[in-house]
């Protein structure tokens, strides 16, 4: 067997394992979190994982940012980040709407500002603004998509909500799997060399899937925490969709640093962020689908 494939065989079978218990993690924290509030719904316990994976998320990305050649200490990226996610996690806990909308447009202001300060007392003009542009965008990456997460938590349920991450998840495996059976078109060989014009399709399918069996699921929950077939259906293609760019978000970034992986801490896949790169971009699709899908 050549050293490619068995290298791929190795890293699929280790997937295999890493895989599902990150699936059971999931669930189990599901179930803790339900006996938790968080205002009307859930989320207490998915707030103190985020903010313990976004500094990490935000420092993988960090190093990813030097080896482009971009000024991107980890500690004030991580700050950054870890910023943005405390003011949009404080306008979850506001009543007013105003103030709660305010807050989070807040949420990025701060965090640039953060960037650009602490760049700034380095007093190093070369590649300052540039630097601190890339430190916000990975703390809006990192640290603010999050909140959509957990606002879906809080308005409609631990279940529903994560079930909308695994609907994100099961279309990657969509597309992974589609695109080794039957794979033969490149979708972006200059960005994502593996990646199939199949394979993406098999993603909207698997996601599209998914999502119905989700929404039947709920028939006989609350109206806040069931979904609708046609939402299911079609929030579950988007959210496959929104998964697969922020995969490629990733990949560009990733293919710019000439790194395979943001990092190695979870054998088979990667870095965190290379776990969460498909959920955080699709945070604001799943948002939209729970408050245009549902009765809440």
């Amino acid at each position: 067997m050549p050293a490619a494939d068995l290298q791929e065989t190795l890293m699929l079978r280790q997937r295999l394992i890493t895989g599902p218990i990150l699936i059971g993690a999931l669930l189990a924290l599901v179930w803790l979190d339900a006996r938790c509030t968080f205002r009307d719904g859930g989320g207490v316990l998915f707030a103190a994982l985020f903010a313990i994976l976004v500094p990490l998320a935000a420092a993988e990305a960090a190093r990813l940012g030097r080896d482009c050649g971009v000024r991107t200490p980890t500690n004030l990226t991580m700050a950054a980040a870890f910023t943005m996610f405390i003011i949009g996690t404080a306008s979850l806990l506001v009543s007013d709407p105003s103030l709660a909308a305010g807050l989070a447009m807040l949420g990025p202001a701060a965090g640039f500002a953060v960037a650009a300060i602490g760049l700034a007392s380095t007093r190093k003009i070369d590649g300052a603004f540039t630097g601190a542009s890339t430190i916000a965008g990975i703390a809006i990456w990192t640290g603010l998509l999050p909140i959509f997460w957990l606002a879906a938590f809080r308005d409609h349920g631990a279940w529903l909500a994560a079930g909308l991450v695994l609907v994100v998840k099961v279309g990657d495996i969509g597309a992974y799997f589609t695109g080794m059976a039957i794979g033969r078109h490149k979708l972006i060989p200059w960005l994502s060399p593996k990646k199939t014009i199949e394979g993406g399709v098999g993603a909207l399918i698997f996601g599209g899937l998914a999502g119905g069996g989700l929404a039947a699921l709920t028939v006989d929950q609350p109206p806040s925490m069931s979904l609708s077939m046609t939402a299911g259906v079609i929030g579950g293609i988007s959210l496959a969709l929104a998964g697969g760019l922020g995969d490629l978000l990733e990949s560009l970034l990733k293919r710019a640093a000439g790194a395979k992986d943001s990092g190695s801490v979870l054998p088979g896949m990667g870095g965190i962020l290379d776990v969460l790169d498909s959920p955080l971009v699709a945070g604001p699709i799943a948002w939209l689908v729970l408050r245009l899908g549902t009765g809440g």
